[in-house]
């Protein structure tokens, strides 16, 4: 979302599947339900332009704090129509079935959100990924259902959701596409590529657009790293 679901330029924060390539994060919106492991720290950063020029960076940092859980930091500065306008956010995730031994995994998202510009808490989330292994592992099926509150012109809560699958094209390059959006009727669709540079290390390229307008559009480069 720029850090969650409900909001466009907001990219939730996901971490790396263990022993597994199939794992979304940093710009892909559709979270998935790995936690990154104890001890270590995941880096992931990312940047977006969109068709009207304008854009984002962002990078967020996720440290393994217990076996099941990890405790994230994200900042982000986006460009719109000129003006700039920063945010940053903490997150916890925790692991509450592993889909590598039990078929299915569930997890369970809480974040905040912190608007710099206005000094002031912007939006707060909490969503439920859930993981499905196909086949012979080689692709995965995830879907997110959620809350987020927002502290915009209406000041409410509105339900969020999205879906994504994630398939191993190559021994180092998968393919990621995903669909999200909110009660509003804000609906987005993105896909990309990502390619394995090394055991720990990701280079993405993808592609989004608004749905019911396919003029608004944006191409995202991101990396993401685990020390």
């Amino acid at each position: 979302m720029s850090f969650t679901i409900a909001a466009r330029g907001a990219l939730v924060v996901g971490a790396l599947l263990p022993g597994s390539a199939l794992a979304a994060g940093g710009h892909f919106v559709v979270d998935d339900t790995e936690v990154t492991e104890t001890g270590r720290l995941a880096l992931e950063s990312w940047y977006s332009r969109a068709s009207a020029g304008n854009d984002e960076r962002s990078a967020e940092l996720a440290y393994g704090i217990a076996p099941g859980g990890e405790f994230g930091l994200e900042g982000g500065r986006e460009r719109v129509d000129g003006e700039g306008a920063d945010r940053l956010g903490a997150t916890g995730k925790w692991n509450l079935a592993d889909a590598a031994t039990e078929g299915l995994g569930v997890a369970v998202v809480g974040g905040v959100f912190f608007d710099t510009d206005r000094d002031r808490f912007q939006e707060a989330e909490l969503f439920f990924p859930v993981d499905v292994p196909l086949g012979d592992g080689r692709a995965v099926f995830r879907y997110n259902l959620g809350w987020s509150h927002q502290r915009d012109a209406d000041d409410r809560d509105v339900a969020t959701w999205g879906f994504g699958g994630e398939v191993a094209l190559l021994s180092r390059l998968d393919l990621i596409a995903e669909i999200h959006g909110d009660q509003r009727d804000s609906t987005e669709v993105q896909t990309g590529l990502r390619l394995h540079l090394a055991d720990r290390m990701t280079l993405d390229a993808g592609y989004g657009r608004e749905r019911r307008d396919s003029e608004e559009d944006w191409w995202t480069v991101g990396l993401a790293a685990t020390f």
